[in-house]
């Protein structure tokens, strides 16, 4: 049996977060008189729930603890090991299945009654906290769809300045050819392949896609630039 320490950090650049987790980690392991085998790091990944399939580490450390291989797992809180509270349920409830005893360092969890109280009260205000960061961010959104302010990296026709838009000339052109071909009787399908037929690109350098011409006409008719295409 293993005992696994697991590491997570958001940002590829946050190296120093990878080494104090170590740290951490491995002074844990020594004061509680585990060895530690392994450390598992999944770097630059979110830990919300939506991203979990993308975290290579964290899959391959729970088909260890599902194999029956691990005896502890280590991590330094519950927000580096997850943030989505029903995958942390799966997660440790898997682990009572298996045997395996869960360690947080910051939080001071483990096997007993207590540590799991701490685990599920915790991992409920972590679940809150990303919910009400996702609200803050929908609100932000809404009030700059409201007043007509850019929200996105770039609009097709347009170049954008801090939160102002100027329009592009050669896309412009572009658009009111786009604009004809959709009067004359043309779909959005037709206009695409017009388009990618004759090697022009959209904002990002890549061929058109139907999505592409059907968000740069519904922008011209609503007359709403935040509206990406």
């Amino acid at each position: 049996m293993l005992s696994i320490g697991y590491i997570r950090n958001s940002r590829i650049t946050q190296s120093n977060s990878i080494s104090t987790q170590k740290s951490l980690i491995k002074d844990y392991c020594k004061n509680n008189g585990i060895k530690l085998d392994e450390i598992i790091i999944d770097e630059g990944i979110s830990g919300s729930g939506d991203r979990i399939k993308d975290r290579d580490g964290y899959q391959d450390l729970m088909k260890m603890v599902k194999d029956g291989k691990v005896d502890n797992l280590i991590c330094v809180s519950i927000s580096r090991f997850g943030r989505n509270l029903g995958e942390i349920y799966k997660s440790v409830e898997l682990m009572d299945q298996m045997g395996t005893k869960f360690h947080s360092v910051k939080e001071n969890i483990d096997d007993s009654v207590y540590g799991r109280f701490v685990l599920n009260l915790l991992g409920s205000l972590y679940e809150m906290e990303l919910s009400i960061l996702k609200e803050r961010t929908r609100d932000t959104l809404k009030v700059k769809k409201e007043n007509n302010q850019v929200y996105t990296k770039s609009v097709y026709g347009f170049d954008r300045v801090g939160n102002n838009l100027i329009e592009n000339p050669k896309e412009e052109k572009m658009i009111r050819k786009m604009v004809r071909l959709k009067e004359s009787g043309k779909s959005y399908g037709e206009i695409m392949n017009y388009l990618n037929r004759n090697k022009y690109r959209n904002k990002s350098g890549n061929k058109f896609s139907r999505g592409n011409v059907y968000g740069i006409l519904k922008r011209r008719i609503d007359k709403n630039y935040t509206y990406v295409g």
